[in-house]
């Protein structure tokens, strides 16, 4: 805990060349980026380097720069990005970009001051920013640190993009009608400049970035501690008060069999996809009860028991209700049980001592039997390596960075096949659909993973030690230290 205790509280100490102000849209959430950020964090103070957080949602214990601007789900931020992309059937003006560039400048001048007067007085000479400068989700936060970067030349810019806004099935959401924020998104979304360093999180973002920009960026994947432990909670607790969204009324107990697909409920997630692995592996409900050594967490799985697929988080959730919505339906239509962790569990540093209301994020993995993660589509995918770390089996769909980048150092893992066998809906808003046959194959080995305690223990094992090499901490973290030191030496010679 003292450690903890440091790393959060290290505005009037360390070494000023081992400060790094760490800035993103938000920090303390349980989406990936905060997840990775605070995992760094971590790991950096224990290497004697200070990240100090720069975000919109900053806990009141937290030293580091509170910034409301710099948010991207306040109402200011979502109204100026639907009219920046609008897709309304009217012809753009051309005077409704200059006055919309107008408007991003003069946010952007505020923003751009505050963080810069924070880093000269505490003496910071590096940020790392994490998507801000890839995701134009707040445009006036990016032209603001493009400013600061190219005003500043003593200051080292590590520009980390988990995600690019002209990749990925969310890229359809970046198109303006206006030409003068299509050419002002070109020059300030991950700029070449002498101050500054790019890091991705997967080789085919590395591509696409050279493609595009002509810039060569470093790979380095996200990385887990792989030493932290599950943090302990109540299961048989945590699964009676978690909220019934569809199906069974009854609470979820001990003899349930809890599916989780713990990703925050957004449309690449393709969360259908797990509500029709539910849906299919309930028709196997006799295997399972006819397991010799039972299956589930107390090994009790019988006939009054239900199998239940877990939405454990609630990060982002109204800015996705639509797609929520289809989810319910589909789900009833299935009629599967779909249970909602959402309202008690809450990101592990955000977790009060002695609060008996929430649970922390990562103790949730202590309740669930089994993990279905089937994005289509990922900058890396953190909730397959969370899956590894807790030692329960992971049924993936096989999205482009999981093939290409992550599935080789995990050895063994329930395959749902890849983006490119789905089929589109009719029904339900064209929700995405497994090939029947995949579908069943996934199934049968998930039953007989299940029902099999020593290959279980060894696949989850394998799995922990083959990863832990790949994205552990010890790995990752002396990765960004010698991205830090290099970024730092250019700048000073210069």
């Amino acid at each position: 805990m003292e450690r903890e205790r440091r790393h959060e509280q290290v505005a009037d100490g360390g070494d000023p060349q081992k400060r790094t102000l760490e800035v993103h849209f938000k920090l303390f959430g349980t989406d990936g980026v905060s997840l990775q950020s605070r995992e760094l964090t971590k790991a950096l103070a224990a290497r004697d380097w200070w990240a100090i957080p720069c975000a919109s949602d900053l806990p009141s214990h937290v030293e580091g720069l509170m910034l409301p601007e710099l948010s991207y789900q306040s109402s200011e931020a979502v109204d100026l990005r639907k009219r920046v992309f609008s897709t309304g059937e009217d012809p753009a003006v051309a005077t409704d970009g200059d006055s919309l560039v107008t408007e991003i400048i003069e946010r952007a001048e505020p923003i751009r001051r505050r963080i810069e007067d924070y880093l000269d007085a505490q003496k910071i000479p590096l940020l790392h920013v994490r998507n801000v400068m890839s995701l134009p989700y707040n445009l006036p936060a990016s032209l603001a640190l493009f400013n600061l970067a190219t005003t500043r030349p003593d200051l080292g810019f590590l520009m980390q993009h988990h995600d690019i806004y002209w990749e990925g099935p969310n890229s359809k959401n970046f198109l303006s009608p206006y030409q003068q924020i299509n050419d002002l998104m070109d020059r300030i979304m991950c700029p070449s400049l002498p101050n500054t360093r790019h890091v991705l999180i997967n080789p085919i973002a590395a591509e696409a970035l050279l493609a595009r920009k002509g810039m060569v960026g470093t790979v380095i994947p996200d990385g887990f501690d792989f030493d932290r432990d599950v943090p302990v909670i109540d299961e048989l607790a945590f699964r009676s008060e978690l909220e019934i969204l569809v199906g069974d009324s009854r609470p979820v107990d001990a003899d349930d069999l809890v599916v989780a697909m713990p990703a925050r409920i957004a449309i690449n997630k393709a969360i259908e996809l797990a509500i029709q692995f539910v849906a299919a592996l309930s028709l196997e409900r006799t295997a399972l009860e006819n397991a010799p050594h039972g299956v589930g967490l107390n090994r009790r799985f019988s006939t009054t028991s239900n199998i239940v697929l877990l939405l454990p988080q609630g990060e982002d959730l109204e800015d996705n209700r639509p797609y929520f919505e289809r989810l319910l339906s589909y789900a009833e239509h299935l009629r599967i049980k779909l249970a909602y962790g959402g309202n008690i569990v809450v990101p592990d540093q955000r977790l009060q001592r002695g609060d008996p209301d929430h649970y922390p994020f990562y103790g949730t993995y202590r309740a669930v039997d089994l993990v279905c993660y089937p994005p289509e589509h990922e900058g890396f995918g953190n909730q397959a390596i969370e899956t590894v770390w807790a030692r329960r089996p992971l049924a993936v769909l096989e999205y482009p960075v999981f093939k290409r980048f992550v599935r080789d150092h995990i050895p063994h893992y329930i395959t749902l096949g890849d983006p490119e066998q789905l089929a589109r809906m009719a029904q339900f808003g064209g929700l995405y659909q497994l090939p029947q046959g995949m579908l069943e194959a996934a199934v049968d080995r998930t039953v007989t993973v299940l029902a099999d305690h020593d290959l279980e223990g060894r696949w989850t094992t394998e799995n922990f030690n083959a990863l832990r090499a790949f994205c552990g901490m010890d790995t990752v973290a002396p990765q960004y230290i010698r991205l830090y030191t290099e970024l730092m030496k250019e700048v000073h010679t210069r």
